[in-house]
């Protein structure tokens, strides 16, 4: 996926692959507490003239991040876990998926 002129492979597959995502759900893990939402899609887009922001979009709430400053981490079996600005943590898991 191509934005601002970049290739963003890793990032690309998530919102060309949101299907397997949305309808399934968005944890909220910042500061102790969990939010939870239901997906309802995976975007990356421009953020500013040289880098791409990755949000997943939820029905009550989004989490995302500048790519150059996020990341997947390790997390619990099930879920993809991402960590973002100052340590915030957030997590998916697929529709249909235990």
């Amino acid at each position: 996926m191509i934005v601002n002129g970049k290739e963003y492979p890793f990032w690309g597959q998530f919102v060309e692959g949101q299907d397997k995502f949305v309808g399934g759900i968005l944890q909220d893990l910042d500061m102790g507490m969990c939010m939870e939402t239901e997906i309802t899609g995976i975007t990356l887009e421009p953020n500013g003239k040289d880098s791409a922001f990755f949000s997943v979009d939820g029905k009550d709430f989004s989490c995302g991040f500048d790519v150059g400053f996020g990341g997947i981490g390790s997390g619990d079996p099930g879920w993809l876990t991402f960590h973002g600005y100052g340590g915030h943590t957030w997590r998916i898991k697929g529709k249909g998926e235990k």
